[in-house]
């Protein structure tokens, strides 16, 4: 199923949402022409996008569905999600029925409204189809434009934006939605300008047209804290530079909001952002005690969020220490692709294995794959050595139709999500892609090793297998 983007940090507690009966059905429709298994709907509750939750949405044996929910506000803006052959806005009235109908067109799916539905729904539509953060990446890079082309795309897509703006004849309502298209657009055209300094090695804070459009953005407007330009803004302000601990860069995180922010939930996404960007990204390598100290006091009311990422850390550390080189490899059941359940210990066979920890839609992990090809092909023939990736995936269907279109010549396996749990916890994995190096013993060589883009990587196997 379709990831929201799922490349970023999520920044916020988990809120559970419960599919609810009601008054009146939210959402009913029919799918005509296609056969959906995996659908979805998104709801934040705050209308900031990393917010964004998932709820199920099931398809009826007959391609109709219904979907109901409690709508706290009465209303709401929603993707819908289906398979990866649709995606799609919707506006949600408590009391009220949105009918919809989704059918093949020559472009893909479409979807349609009833009448009497249609121009704001059209309008929502539209903003969330032309400003999803994966119509300009792809995780497949065979499968990217440029950077070029895809700002292109990006304007072509807001005058779609904006060509349906009239339509809105309350001028509150259309005034709301035109200053949403523009953050939305601001934030797709930073993002890509990022992404263009990444592939030149360059800092994008040195880029004028990133300045430009980052300048004046005031941090507290609810409109740019949905559109993430409240993040980037701040985060834009940070002098210090990541790196090491990266204990002063979030200390300065800290002071900025101390002083410059008021907007509540822009605040609680900061707290769990700087305690990531120290325990996660930075691992806690200096005075963790300290500044957890510090870092609860700053968190305040979302004290709560940070003691559950302090909690991670530390459990994070004890994994750690049992997986230590020299100490047995934890065990954990994996399944092949044809459907069996094998143990790990069972396929280590007395080889140095290198194993990737991925996903499909992690595109980091899928940028590693062509190195990782090269680094089978390298060792091919040799006996010493075995090359494992396994899936974290949720969507089977998804990772399966990778490997049909990739045909990998290594082992492939994937985890159950109860699985994957235990396993991560066991190896103290917080995020991937992550590799690992297990001796032809059956120990731990390294719980956390180099990339196969890292040219030690090949250095390190074939010291071991001398």
């Amino acid at each position: 199923m379709r990831k929201t983007k799922r490349l970023r940090p999520l920044l916020m507690a988990a809120v559970t949402l419960l599919p609810m009966a009601g008054n009146a059905q939210l959402l009913k429709g029919s799918i005509k022409g296609y056969h959906v298994e995996d659908a979805a709907i998104g709801y934040s509750p705050d209308g900031y996008v990393l917010n964004e939750r998932t709820l199920d949405l099931k398809i009826n044996p007959d391609s109709t569905f219904t979907f109901d929910m409690e709508l706290p506000k009465g209303e709401a803006d929603v993707s819908m999600t289906m398979d990866d052959k649709g995606y799609f806005g919707l506006h949600l009235t408590k009391g009220k029925t949105l009918e919809v109908t989704l059918y093949r067109t020559g472009e893909g799916m479409a979807i349609a409204f009833k009448d009497g539905q249609t121009a704001r729904n059209k309008l929502v539509n539209q903003l969330y189809r032309s400003f999803d953060g994966m119509k300009y990446w792809s995780p497949d890079p065979s499968e990217a434009k440029t950077n070029a082309a895809y700002r292109v795309l990006l304007d072509t897509e807001y005058n779609k934006v904006k060509a349906l703006l009239p339509t809105i004849k309350d001028k509150t309502l259309r005034a709301y939605y035109t200053r949403l298209a523009e953050g939305n657009y601001k934030w797709c055209k930073l993002r890509l300008i990022m992404d263009d300094c990444q592939a030149r090695n360059a800092e994008f804070k040195d880029n004028t047209e990133f300045q430009a459009t980052i300048t004046d953005i005031d941090v507290n407007d609810p409109i740019n804290y949905q559109t993430n330009l409240s993040l980037t803004a701040l985060n834009n302000m940070v002098k210090t530079r990541m790196g090491g601990d990266n204990e002063a860069y979030c200390r300065e995180q800290m002071q900025l909001v101390d002083r410059m922010v008021t907007l509540p939930n822009l605040r609680s996404v900061m707290v769990r952002m700087i305690g990531q960007n120290y325990f996660t990204f930075g691992n806690g390598q200096g005075d963790t005690e300290a500044f957890a100290k510090d870092y609860l006091r700053f968190a305040g009311k979302d004290s709560l969020v940070a003691q559950d990422i302090i909690r991670q850390f530390r459990e994070k550390k004890l994994s750690e220490e049992k997986t230590h080189a020299g100490k047995a490899a934890p065990d954990i059941t994996l399944n092949t692709p044809d459907g069996k359940q094998v143990p790990l210990s069972s396929i280590l066979n007395g080889k140095f294995t290198y194993i990737d920890v991925w996903a499909t839609w992690c595109g980091p992990c899928v940028k590693e794959i062509p190195h990782l090809e090269k680094l089978v092909e390298r060792f091919k023939g040799n006996d010493k050595v075995q090359f494992v990736s396994i899936s974290v995936d949720t969507n089977w269907k998804a990772w399966s139709a990778k490997l049909d279109k990739d045909r990998p010549q290594w082992a492939q396996y994937v985890l159950t999500a109860e699985n994957n749990e235990q396993f991560s916890k066991d190896w103290g994995i917080t995020g991937i892609p992550r590799f690992i190096m297990i001796d032809a013993d059956g120990n731990i060589f390294s719980a956390d090793a180099t990339r196969p883009s890292d040219e030690a990587t090949a250095t390190t196997i074939e010291e071991q297998i001398k």
